[in-house]
């Protein structure tokens, strides 16, 4: 098995590691077979352009994340009007997005600045765990939401309260856990390489130990849950439009003499309900495997074949950039989708801070009480 240098050991931009010779040939040649493999890198150093605007790219959603992620927990917290079952979801994943910016990005940042890691091996380990147990953390929340709307629209069962979120909430946070603690036990490792900036898996793996642990660590982190939010919204969609039926808003005209007051006048009405929710989660979902996939992608290629020749180091920095997107566009999402959550964020804000209301109000969709409805049967029985 080869050896590699702790990050405490590498130099900057070093592009060979040198290997003391023995004094003996003999020695030399009965050794051979024990001698450590050491393992050689490339990188030669980000260039500057790339330094400078990745490294404007990262402040910028660093401060973006603090500030719009803390506000979600703010009024979730505050308002307790505000602390249904969804939204205590919703400030949970607030939560875990917002201590990835704070504990995981400036180290992030300061790596790529530095173009090496500047602070110890102990630490490095800490912040691989953290970074993949909050990812981790977000990803199973924000399953336990596309369940719940699930439940709801396809199941007609609104079972979910604020206590059962808080205890799904638990069970997330420690099944995180039990996904990235192994490799302080042996199975698998993290380390930082040259040419990242975030400490992770080992890669290439060395042994079939680590690379079962990274096959296990990205299905049950990724590809499970993406097929299973992915079920849920596909069957979401097919209900939603099931249910769709188009109606006919005028009563029945005595003597059949139609007059301008009772000109029909056609509309649709979705039986489904919380669908208005439910669109935002999806677009969650969306945003999950926009910035997921490219990250899990490069990841698994790094942990299976390394960089060789084919990819380049930028990439690695460029998909990580995008996993750190998903804290940050969420709670603009939330500004804009949630029209509860808008009025909250225009509440706090100071009087000096104007936000134009240029964002449509919410969607009227009561059915008006003294009108009669009409529903065509020959619709009703082909929607059933």
């Amino acid at each position: 098995m080869g050896k590699r240098l702790l990050p405490s050991e590498w130099k900057t931009r070093s592009s060979h590691v040198m290997v003391n010779e023995t004094v003996s040939s003999n020695a030399n040649a009965s050794n051979t077979s024990n001698t450590d493999q050491v393992y050689t890198s490339d990188f030669s150093g980000f260039p500057l352009g790339c330094v400078v605007s990745l490294g404007f790219l990262f402040i910028l959603m660093f401060l973006l994340s603090i500030l719009g992620n803390s506000v979600v927990c703010y009024i979730v917290y505050q308002k307790p009007a505000m602390r249904s079952a969804i939204n205590i979801l919703l400030a949970t994943l607030a939560m875990a997005d917002m201590l990835t910016a704070t504990l995981c990005m400036p180290f992030a940042i300061i790596s790529l600045i530095a173009q090496r890691w500047l602070f110890g091996d102990v630490f490095c380990q800490i912040n691989a765990i953290l970074f993949s147990f909050l990812m981790t953390e977000g990803t199973f929340v924000l399953l336990t939401i596309s369940v719940d709307r699930f439940m709801i629209i396809v199941q007609r069962k609104d079972t979910l309260t604020p206590r059962k979120a808080k205890i799904y909430i638990v069970i997330s946070w420690l099944s995180s856990f039990v996904v990235v603690l192994p490799p302080l036990f042996g199975w698998g490792k993290y380390t930082f390489e040259l040419g990242q900036i975030q400490c992770s898996l080992q890669w290439p793996s060395q042994d079939a130990v680590d690379l079962s642990y990274g096959l296990f660590f990205f299905t049950s982190t990724f590809s499970v849950p993406l097929l299973l939010m992915g079920y849920c919204f596909g069957s979401i969609l097919r209900t939603v439009r099931r249910n769709s039926t188009r109606i006919q808003n005028h009563p029945p005209v005595p003597g059949g003499v139609m007059t301008k007051m009772h000109r029909p006048g056609k509309m649709n009405i979705d039986y489904s309900f919380k669908t208005r929710a439910f669109t935002t989660i999806l677009i969650l979902f969306i945003l999950f495997v926009i910035c997921g996939t490219p990250y899990t992608v490069i990841r698994f290629h790094l942990l299976v074949k390394g960089y060789a020749d084919s990819l380049p180091y930028t990439a690695d920095v460029v998909v990580i950039l995008i996993a750190y997107l998903n804290c940050t566009l969420k709670p603009i999402i939330y500004y804009i989708r949630i029209s509860k959550f808008r009025e909250a964020c225009l509440d706090i804000m100071p009087s000096w801070c104007h936000v134009p209301h240029c964002l449509p109000g919410r969607t009227m969709r009561r059915i008006r009480p003294h009108v009669v409805y009409e529903v065509d049967k020959k619709i009703v029985t082909s929607a059933l």
